[in-house]
């Protein structure tokens, strides 16, 4: 009888060596998992079984593998489960129970009181017509305690007419075993998964800026200068030939887009690379002050032009001399000042509030709007002849929706400009935040998504990555992780254990093919490089017959 015993336990034990050694040979998560939950319904006897993973948040169970007739057929699907810790009262869910506890459930027949909530098995039970018995809910975590999810094992079926009947305790250990083994060849494949998308990420940023370093080296050698304008998109490519053309002449530009398009870095670029580039650039908002403060900025006065005027002070047409005035919302400026402002543009000379005169005036005129200046003249608000005057040579600037592709660029200039104004050393994103970002709608543009950045760069660490947490509107959660109690045996290790299990289990296949390493290979389903290297590691070296 202790004979018969022993010889089942070894039995057993290479069952699970050989699904082990199955097991990490498969590379897709979905797939493994699939194979791990036929493994372990193998292993118990068990009719049905699901896995559910918890997600990124933490927040959350999701059902990821079902098997078995009646959990597959159900008109009662699987659903998510909440671990938020206000959600306590969750903890009647059994699959919460395991995720939060890190303990084994065994539930020997699932209708008698157990404390668990199991109001929606008794639903899939009347409509599937199967009486659920015994359940077996097992953590999914490794060596060191971290979560993968959750695996449910229904009904153990020792045989086909065999009765339903409870999960012997005495499986817990094994089950548990098989799924701490389990777990680490389940992350390792997802962190390989992750590592690719890594490196497909960064394989794409670095082609990025290489086009974008090379337009840049193109344009500081030969015409253009675009200093800090990052884009490579087919529209920044259209609006930066537009600059190119307007660049060396002195005309008048409408610059168009919405709000945080960066319209001030085009007029910027455009006073850099044109012939006034020697002189001033001076930008002044027409919607940031009122009419009467306005008229005397831009148009200045002289002593005694109205109570108040104690000297004469130039405006910044004037103070603009031989630059560039950058004047942004120009739909916003006021119809008597769009008067004034016209005669500047026909006659190239301004009269200061309170003069008698006027004054020459070499200066460059830009303006920029958000606004639907037609729209504007219809209604009556703005000149037709001023928006002539001005749309001499329009450019459109894209909405940050409409060029996407810049966005990784534009991520990475500002951690870079933020890590250096604030002297952290941050050395990356992490790919699911680059994914987050592109994935927003941005209304704000170029300026929004600079202010995310910069937020991120100082909720950062010191030398460290930006991550989900660091981005607006993320909710942490504070999932306790239980660390996985240990089965000891003499004081050994799981993975001693393991170690040991698959040692015998090789051993027993090279005695039973005469030392024969490529027919031992060829029955574990492992390759011959692998075995020869496991025989090293466990001291199994035997003369090779191969």
């Amino acid at each position: 009888m202790i004979e018969q015993s022993i010889e089942d336990s070894l039995l057993a034990l290479e069952e699970l060596v050989q699904i082990n050694l199955s097991i990490t040979r498969e590379k897709d998560l979905h797939l493994l998992l699939d194979k791990i939950l036929t493994a372990a319904r193998k292993l118990t006897a068990a009719e049905a079984g699901c896995i559910y993973i918890l997600d990124r948040t933490k927040r959350y169970l999701h059902p990821e593998v079902v098997q078995g007739d009646y959990l597959q057929s159900s008109a009662v699907p699987l659903q998510k489960v909440d671990l938020r810790p206000d959600r306590r009262p969750n903890m009647e869910e059994i699959a919460a129970y395991t995720a939060l506890s890190g303990q084994i459930v065994n539930i020997s027949d699932a209708y008698a009181y157990s404390g668990f909530n199991f109001d929606d098995l008794y639903h899939r039970d009347r409509l599937s017509g199967i009486r659920t018995r015994s359940l077996m809910v097992i953590p999914l975590t490794d060596y060191e305690g971290v979560s993968l999810g959750v695996m449910q094992l229904f009904n153990r079926r020792v045989s086909e007419k065999g009765d339903v009947e409870a999960f012997p305790a005495k499986l817990e250990a094994f089950v548990r075993a098989f799924a701490v083994q389990a777990v680490v060849v389940a992350e390792n494949t997802r962190l390989l998964a992750e590592n690719r998308n890594l490196i497909v990420q960064l394989d794409e940023t670095n082609q990025v800026l290489q086009i974008e370093n090379e337009e840049l080296r193109n344009r500081m050698s030969g015409k253009l200068k675009v200093d800090e304008i990052v884009g490579q998109s087919v529209a920044m490519q259209q609006v930066f030939s537009l600059i190119e053309k307007i660049a060396d002449s002195t005309a008048t530009a409408l610059i168009q887009g919405e709000t945080g398009t960066g319209k001030e870095l085009i007029a910027a670029c455009i006073h850099r690379n044109g012939p006034h580039r020697d002189g001033p650039f001076i930008a002044q908002n027409c919607a940031a002050l009122p009419e009467e403060l306005l008229e005397s900025e831009l148009f200045g006065y002289r002593k005694g032009a109205f109570s108040g005027a104690t000297q004469n002070k130039k405006g910044l047409i004037e103070a603009a001399e031989g630059g560039t005035l950058f004047l942004d919302e120009i739909g916003d400026m006021p119809l008597k000042l769009q008067a004034k402002l016209l005669r500047v543009l026909q006659e190239r000379e301004v009269r200061p509030l309170g003069a008698l005169e006027s004054i020459p005036v070499n200066v460059r005129i830009l303006a920029a709007t958000h606004q639907d200046l037609p729209k504007l003249i219809a209604q009556g608000s703005f000149r037709e002849d001023l928006f002539y005057r001005l749309n001499v040579f329009p450019i459109a600037l894209p909405a940050l929706r409409e060029r996407r592709e810049d966005i990784p660029a534009l991520v990475h200039h500002f951690i870079g400009q933020f890590s250096g104004q604030y002297g952290k050393a941050i050395s990356g994103i992490k790919p699911q935040v680059l994914d987050l970002i592109q994935s927003l709608p941005l209304p704000g543009n170029i300026r929004e998504l600079r202010n995310i950045i910069e937020r991120a760069v100082l909720l950062a660490d010191q030398d460290g990555v930006i991550e989900p947490q660091h981005m607006p509107g993320y909710e942490t959660s504070s999932l306790p992780v239980t660390p996985l109690e240990q089965e000891l045996e003499n004081g050994a290790s799981l993975k001693d254990i393991m170690g040991r299990l698959e040692a015998r289990v090789i051993a027993r296949h090279l005695q039973r093919h005469n030392g024969n390493q490529t027919r031992t290979a060829d029955a574990l389903g492992v390759s011959r490089r692998s075995l020869v290297e496991k025989l090293g590691r466990y001291d199994l070296r035997e003369p090779s017959r191969s």
